[in-house]
């Protein structure tokens, strides 16, 4: 039983539970955990099974001393083809990629002491899932897609289910990335990427949506 979360209980959301604690306690959302994924739509659990049944969130674990999954199919946004994002630290990113290199990820620096690994794998269900691992020294919560992440989380529990909708169908329509489709509806103006990070530490009851 989830007992910690904050819950988004609809048929559309991806998870019964997408925040751990809620995005608007003290310490913000905490996106370590994935056992939640099993209780979540299609994909949710397909991605769960992916990275669970078969022992990768559990070796990435054993590689690095930190590591959490900041995609957007955790709070139901991701649309088919989305990317799990999954940052991790590690003292020695390129050591870490050159570690598994043999494991058929390919990794190139990305500069600032981040490394990104990709590599593709294909679920029980046949379905073919793209992952990206950035890695970092520095603590995770620090990187964008943590951060993003809990932006979009405490946006989409402020706003409610009809907001969740709306940056949903622009994500699937016009192909936006979910940043970009919510700073859309806030009329946040700008870089996307740092426009929701404006929003960081504010009182999100003085946002208006819609638009007067």
């Amino acid at each position: 039983m989830l007992t910690d979360c904050c819950l988004l209980r609809t048929d559309n959301t991806a998870a019964p539970a997408a925040v751990f604690p809620s995005a608007r306690g003290q310490h913000g959302a905490d996106w370590r955990r994935i056992d939640y994924l099993a209780q979540g739509n299609d994909r949710q659990r397909a991605a769960h099974a992916l990275l669970s049944e078969r022992g990768l969130w559990e070796a990435l674990q054993a590689t690095s001393q930190d590591l959490a999954l900041v995609s957007t199919l955790t709070i139901g946004l991701d649309r088919p083809g989305s990317d799990l994002d999954i940052i991790c630290q590690h003292p020695e990113p390129a050591s870490l990629a050159m570690g598994l290199a043999a494991q058929g990820w390919h990794g190139r620096d990305k500069g600032n002491g981040i490394w990104l690994l990709e590599r593709h794998l294909t679920g029980q269900d046949g379905q073919r899932w793209p992952l990206e691992l950035y890695v970092t020294p520095g603590p995770i919560e620090s990187l964008h897609g943590w951060r993003h992440l809990g932006l979009m989380a405490a946006l989409l529990e402020h706003f409610g289910i009809d907001f969740y909708r709306a940056v949903l169908h622009l994500r699937l329509t016009q192909g936006l990335k979910g940043e970009a489709a919510i700073c859309q509806l806030l009329a946040l103006p700008g870089d996307p990427y740092l426009a929701l990070l404006t929003l960081e530490g504010s009182d999100l009851g003085l946002l208006h949506w819609p638009q007067r």
